[in-house]
């Protein structure tokens, strides 16, 4: 990893269900009952209670949205 890219190599792919959907924050409930805290600037809003299939970059604290897609 390059020491300026603050995120990590590989894409991390979750499903769940949109808990909260804000201007550029959102929270997800993955299907295994993990909640994730997601930076989705840039991404088109997702209704709560959407069922979606995200792909992220993850960053401390939280992961970057870089995909979504509504299932």
């Amino acid at each position: 990893m390059d020491d300026l890219d603050r995120f990590e190599p590989e894409l991390h792919t979750f499903s769940g269900t949109v808990r909260l959907w804000a201007t550029s924050t959102a929270e997800v409930i993955t299907d295994s009952g993990l909640v994730l805290f997601l930076d989705t600037r840039g991404q088109p809003p997702m209704p709560v209670g959407s069922r979606v299939k995200i792909d992220t970059r993850k960053y401390r604290p939280c992961h970057f949205v870089t995909k979504v897609t509504p299932v």
